[in-house]
């Protein structure tokens, strides 16, 4: 990204939010949002990915990731599930699309991540060209585990028809389903 060669960052299409996370991250090696903000959450942790990609801050853009990873997997957890999370990030996770579908580049849309092969010599490794960004597969995992709900959601909708490579990404994680069956005069049921 050539903010990272010119030094110069231009904060118009960047949240300040954003900004400031990576301020804090630069002074202290960490960043902290205030967790009890719910609702936007999973959005600050993908306002703070893109900027750190922008500028080429690796460590915090990891960080970033984890950080947004830990929040959709607690919000897999038993408790998390009654007290609303999971709803709370369903309602989130269009506008995440947004910012994260827009403001990053993955050739491999549609197609699983790298994987490593050791053959039958201990030196020997070969690896697969497939590289994927991973809030990309964070957000289509997500979406995948709790598509029967999303697609009720008509801000959802939109969005996988406005980011297609977003839904070429949840297809990699949807399951087997039923098989397709057919009512006594040849029509598909659903």
């Amino acid at each position: 990204m050539k903010e990272g060669t010119t030094r110069v960052i231009d904060l118009q299409t960047d949240d300040w939010l954003a900004f400031g996370l990576f301020l804090q991250f630069s002074y202290f090696g960490i960043y902290l949002y205030d967790e009890n903000q719910k609702e936007d959450a999973l959005m600050v942790h993908a306002s703070v990915y893109v900027l750190s990609e922008k500028i080429e801050a690796l460590d915090l853009k990891t960080l970033a990731l984890k950080t947004a990873t830990n929040l959709c997997v607690l919000a897999g957890t038993a408790g998390e599930v009654e007290t609303g999370l999971v709803k709370i990030l369903q309602f989130a996770l269009p506008e995440t699309v947004r910012i994260i579908y827009d403001r990053t580049y993955d050739t491999n849309t549609g197609k699983f991540p790298d994987t490593k092969a050791q053959s039958s010599t201990a030196d020997a490794c070969s690896t697969s060209s497939i590289l994927r960004d991973g809030f990309r597969l964070l957000l289509a995992k997500f979406a995948a585990a709790h598509v029967t709900t999303l697609r009720q959601n008509e801000s959802f909708m939109v969005i996988l028809e406005a980011f297609p490579a977003f839904a070429a990404d949840i297809m990699l994680f949807i399951l087997a389903g039923n098989a397709l069956t057919t009512n006594g005069e040849g029509n598909l049921e659903f």
